[in-house]
């Protein structure tokens, strides 16, 4: 048995195993931490989160509600680090 969170990505709710949540969790405050003096980062903050949510839509379905340490690692790693180069855009990639 494991142990199920609940997260708001971008003002959605999604069921993550906990590990998956901390993991998730760590990446964001990185992200905060990185964009800290980005005048847009709370903008870029919400577009990460969004596209997060898009990527996570892959792994749910009728018969699965909760996304694993495994699928998060996978998003998270097509989502790449995030750095702040004076830009409003977010430097993580992949398509949504």
């Amino acid at each position: 048995m494991r142990r199920v969170i609940t997260v708001s990505l971008n003002g959605n709710a999604y069921a993550l195993e906990e590990d998956a949540a901390e993991a998730l969790s760590t990446y964001l405050e990185s992200a905060r931490r990185a964009l800290e003096q980005n005048a847009d980062r709370e903008e870029i903050l919400a577009d990460l989160e969004q596209a997060i949510a898009d990527k996570s839509q892959r792994f749910l379905g009728p018969h699965k509600s909760v996304i694993s340490r495994a699928e998060i690692a996978q998003i998270l790693a097509e989502m790449g680090p995030v750095s702040d180069e004076a830009t409003s855009e977010p430097t993580a990639g992949g398509p949504a």
